[in-house]
């Protein structure tokens, strides 16, 4: 026996996981439900009943509650920072229970929020919330995407192919945001505990923002595209680089952007055209 997993071991494996994403998929449905039932499901494999399995679910309930409440603070810290603690609060415990979670993962627990925000009638005074929050769930996705494998035989091909037969694949680990509300402004004001009124006032009267987001170092950046570079990646996302190349405003520097994109890992890869898409482009 060389120690390598055999076809049983992969076998076993695949069903130990198949199982457990049930047993997960069972308590959140349990978890969830408008009326719980009275025992527990089979899949659960639970050895509670009656009045201890109702305690045991109620508990479950508000420690989810609760493990939501901080995964959402620390997702969305900016509409934190707009709306207070007890209001955001108040929305995320709404939210919570509203929008029952798809997997197990608190990380990805958000990613529904901006809708959630938009479709509450009470803060429809602040219409800029919900692209506030993609805004932060951009900077927080980043954290967790795949890293950059952008290659010396990617830049060669630079070189090499006609660039009508090219496309430039973003990073997973970047993100391209179009918003009718200055929300880069908004963001940078908020950093800073109690932003000045006039300032959120002045803020409010500036046109709508492209924001770039992306990961590195292990830190989520952003910052707000001039309309030249924000055209450019829209383009890029849109097809080819030699359209790209076409489309680009006269004065717009190409080979400063790809420089800075290679530096900060916005590249992906580099493809002979082959139907692949672009990457990570994303307009709110």
């Amino acid at each position: 026996m060389n120690g390598q997993p055999t076809v049983r071991d992969a076998a076993l494996a695949a069903r130990e996981n198949a199982a457990e994403v049930l047993r997960q998929q069972t308590l959140l449905q349990a978890l969830f439900a408008p009326l719980p039932g009275a025992a527990p499901p089979a899949a659960l494999g639970v050895i509670q009943q009656g009045a201890r399995w109702a305690a045991a679910l109620a508990a479950y309930r508000a420690n989810g509650l609760e493990h939501a409440r901080i995964a959402l603070r620390a997702q969305f810290p900016t509409v934190l920072a707009m709306l207070g603690e007890a209001a955001f609060d108040a929305v995320a415990a709404r939210y919570w229970l509203a929008q029952p979670p798809r997997v197990g993962d608190l990380a990805r627990v958000g990613a529904d929020f901006p809708r959630c925000l938009e479709a509450q009638a009470e803060l429809a005074a602040w219409p800029w919330l919900g692209d506030s929050a993609r805004l932060d769930l951009a900077l927080w996705q980043v954290l967790f995407a795949a890293p950059a494998r952008l290659a010396e035989e990617d830049l060669q091909r630079l070189a090499a192919i006609d660039p009508a037969q090219l496309r430039v694949v973003l990073a997973a680990g970047t993100r391209r945001l179009e918003s009718r509300w200055p929300v880069h402004h908004l963001w940078l004001l908020h950093q800073t505990p109690q932003p000045a009124a006039d300032a959120l006032r002045a803020a409010l009267r500036r046109p709508g923002e492209t924001v770039w987001v992306w990961r590195e170092a292990l830190q989520s950046h952003c910052r707000a595209l001039p309309r030249a570079e924000a055209d450019w990646l829209h383009a890029l996302c849109a097809g080819t680089l030699g359209s790209a190349l076409q489309n680009a405003d006269e004065d717009f520097d190409v080979s400063a952007w790809l420089q800075q994109a290679v530096a900060h890992g916005w590249i992906d890869r580099v493809e002979p055209l082959s139907g692949a898409e672009c990457g990570a482009d994303s307009t709110v």
